[in-house]
């Protein structure tokens, strides 16, 4: 999830990929291979990704590239990608709720581990996360891990400045849920004492978990809705199917929106008809 940059001088809005603030750069590879960087970046295209931020970096040390801030794919994932396929949800091209292709397979129990480099506040903000799923009375139970190597890991890592967390993709044809997922540990662990760990870190935590599970961003028809700039992102090979009952138009609280207002957004009515409708 990206902060919206055009407010970032006020506060944090959703609206892109993962949770962004700007378009810093400080993760990239600077020995990257432009024309393999070119090629990736015409494959993302083709398949209806956003490029306009791409980059070449790391997740839990291993190297690939981060597309619309929260979405970190291989060199292996990226070929494989199909390309873009529009969706069709009876003439409404702007339906709130998708979901991917594949989902978690469940009833099950869906172990989450949140990195100890997280202060208190961030821990009890992962609680409350947890707590937000768990209170639907889901298929799918949420229940905090002791040690990394969980269904779901949690790391504090360093990302751009802009970015808040990053997820690594969706759930496999497997039926299991993306890990890990990436929160910046420069705004939610911050070495600073004084810092001030932002009101929307529930969210935040909750959308990259969204991701995780299946969800795309709601507003995925048009990132501008939350970001200020951005399209339409496409099914991106991983697919883009609206989930019934959930309303048309976009819906302005949404957790699953891309990029961040830096206020905290619990689930709307529309989160939770898909949630329930899903899971």
């Amino acid at each position: 999830m990206k902060l919206n940059k055009f407010i970032k001088s006020t506060g944090f809005f959703i609206g892109c990929a993962a949770f962004l603030i700007g378009c810093a750069d400080d993760t990239s590879d600077p020995g990257v291979d432009q024309e393999e960087f070119n090629a990736v970046k015409l494959q993302l295209q083709a398949a209806g990704f956003d490029t306009e931020n791409l980059e070449s970096t790391t997740l839990n040390g291993i190297s690939g590239y981060a597309v619309e801030g929260d979405i970190f794919l291989t060199l292996q994932q990226i070929n494989e990608l199909s390309p873009r396929v529009s969706v069709d949800n009876g003439g409404e091209v702007a339906t709130e709720h998708y979901r991917t292709t594949n989902l978690v397979s469940s009833p099950r129990t869906v172990s989450v581990y949140m990195d100890t480099a997280f202060p208190s506040i961030t821990q009890t903000a992962f609680d409350e996360a947890l707590a937000r799923y768990n209170a639907l009375n889901l298929d799918l139970f949420f229940q905090r891990a002791n040690s990394a190597g969980a269904d779901i890991d949690i790391l504090a890592e360093r990302l751009p400045r802009n970015v808040l967390g990053r997820s690594a993709g969706f759930p496999d044809a497997a039926g299991n849920p993306a890990s890990p997922i990436v929160l910046n540990n420069r705004i939610y662990a911050p070495r600073s004492r004084r810092a001030t760990i932002p009101a929307d870190v529930v969210t935040v935590i909750a959308h990259e978990i969204g991701h995780a599970i299946g969800f795309r961003h709601t507003d995925f028809f048009d990132r501008s809705f939350s970001c200020g700039t951005g399209g339409d992102e496409g099914q991106a090979g991983v697919g883009a199917i609206f989930i019934p009952g959930t309303p048309a138009g976009a819906e302005a609280g949404s957790y699953m929106l891309a990029c961040s207002n830096g206020t905290d957004r619990p689930f709307t009515s529309g989160d939770r008809t898909a949630l329930t409708t899903l899971y």
